[in-house]
């Protein structure tokens, strides 16, 4: 066990390393006052993109999307659970209106994206990205839309939450998923495979800075002082994921199907509290204090949840 534990610490260090780095940079101010917003953007407009592609070019195929299609499903079966019971957990935190919102996206919507995304990369590789995608499509959408209706609440149109689907991230899986299916995979020239190649790489590495760079905007004593934080993150990180994988198990779940369960509803928690709050004059600090200190503790309780569940699949290696 302690094996599988230090091969699932090591990335997360790994990329803990980077957020720290962009935080000291952003403490020190040795970046420009817009960093955050030109790391955000080059993320969403290319390097978010490039990982995409990367791996669905190569990997999608009519056969893995017909076998990815139960998956998919219970995805979106366990979104839906999510949806109604932090309805009245968020409750305990705030009392109605924008705040308690805040709360509830926070119970809904881990860090699939910058986080989750680069750590199946650099723990299980290009293919194995490929069907965590596939896996997290109804999160990913659901995020888009109901998530970014509680984070502008009383200040986006119904249409204008709609049209954020229309986003970089939902643009480069549809184009994966085709030129996939169409076997692009096959003819993309050497100097275009290499170039998207080289663009997924570097996704991980800038996605932590920008997290770093992010939550230095914050003072340090005032994110980690947060009670309702700690409770969110107890809720967000160990009950649910126990939960969900019991779920799924309920529903007949093959052990790569647990294992993205337990992947995706033990990530830490996202930026887009941290993003969308100040753009409608709303407090961006609840956010950043729960991206700060979820990250910090995914150190231990991923990997030890993922040590746990192979134990339990009988997948620990015997040596």
């Amino acid at each position: 066990m302690i094996t599988v534990f230090q091969g699932l610490a090591n990335p997360i260090l790994y990329m803990l390393l980077f957020i720290a780095a962009g935080f000291v940079l952003g403490k020190l101010k040795l970046l420009p006052k817009d960093a955050a917003l030109v790391l955000s953007k080059l993320e969403s407009y290319l390097f978010i993109p490039a990982m995409i592609l990367n791996a669905f070019i190569h990997n999608c195929t009519w056969e893995s999307v017909k076998a990815n299609y139960p998956a998919i499903l219970l995805s979106a079966a366990l979104e839906m659970v999510l949806l109604i019971i932090s309805r009245p957990l968020s409750g305990l935190f705030a009392k109605g209106g924008y705040e308690r919102n805040l709360y509830r996206y926070e119970l809904i919507y881990p860090n699939t994206g910058f986080f989750g995304a680069a750590l199946v990369q650099a723990v299980f590789g290009q293919e194995t990205l490929y069907h965590y995608m596939l896996f997290v499509l109804p999160m990913t959408m659901g995020c888009y839309t109901i998530g970014v209706s509680l984070l502008t609440w009383g200040g986006d149109s119904p249409k204008a939450q709609w049209k954020r689907l229309l986003n970089p991230s939902m643009i480069s899986i549809a184009a994966g998923i085709l030129l996939g299916l169409l076997g692009f995979g096959k003819i993309i020239p050497v100097f275009l495979n290499d170039a998207i190649a080289a663009g997924a790489k570097i996704f991980s590495p800038l996605a932590m800075l920008l997290t770093g760079v992010t939550v230095s905007g914050f003072a340090v004593k005032g994110l980690v002082c947060d009670r309702r934080s700690y409770l969110t993150i107890l809720l967000r990180m160990i009950v649910f994921p126990a939960l969900m994988v019991a779920l799924a198990w309920l529903a007949g779940a093959d052990d790569r199907i647990l294992i993205f369960t337990l992947f995706v509803h033990a990530l830490p928690l996202g930026l887009n509290p941290v993003i969308y709050p100040p753009q409608y004059g709303k407090d961006a600090r609840p956010g950043a204090s729960m991206a700060l200190i979820s990250t910090v503790f995914s150190l231990i309780t991923l990997p030890l949840f993922y040590a746990l569940l192979l134990n339990l699949l009988g997948q620990l290696p015997t040596a």
